[in-house]
């Protein structure tokens, strides 16, 4: 096989990326795609929210977590509060300015969802989803050689 799944999954982060960074400077929004899943996440949780949900949720680091949420808070999307019964834990909550654009943001992801499955079968998303899911399974079971 000469295509290689690592460079083929880079490639389809670099065009989305790329696309997203153009809509965005577009429609003049602020707000990069991260950060909108970020408030989504946040929005649409069941329960409180900490910083350890997000680090989870996008499977990223304490201090690309912290680095998002700090921009976020900045600018006003969010508030960290401290929760009386652990003053070391900071619930995440979005703030008013995050919901006045949170139909907009739905709106965004729902557009993207569809402009990535233009013209692919739902037999091919299955077959698609099913490989995504098994490569994510290696990745997790991989041992390092220290």
């Amino acid at each position: 096989m000469s295509k290689k799944i690592g460079k083929e999954l880079r490639e389809i982060q670099q065009l989305l990326h790329q696309r997203m960074e153009a809509t965005r400077i577009h429609h003049s929004q602020q707000l990069t795609h991260v950060q909108v899943h970020v408030l989504l996440y946040i929005y649409k949780a069941q329960d409180k929210v900490f910083q350890k949900d997000i680090e989870k949720h996008l499977k990223v680091r304490r201090s690309t977590a912290s680095q998002i949420l700090n921009i976020l808070e900045r600018e006003e999307y969010l508030l960290r509060k401290r929760v009386e019964a652990d003053g070391r834990m900071k619930e995440i909550v979005i703030t008013n300015k995050t919901l006045s654009l949170i139909d907009e943001m739905d709106k965004h992801i729902e557009k993207t969802e569809k402009m990535l499955v233009k013209d692919v079968s739902s037999e091919d998303l299955k077959v698609f989803f099913s490989v995504i899911d098994q490569i994510k399974r290696n990745l997790e079971e991989v041992e390092y050689d220290t």
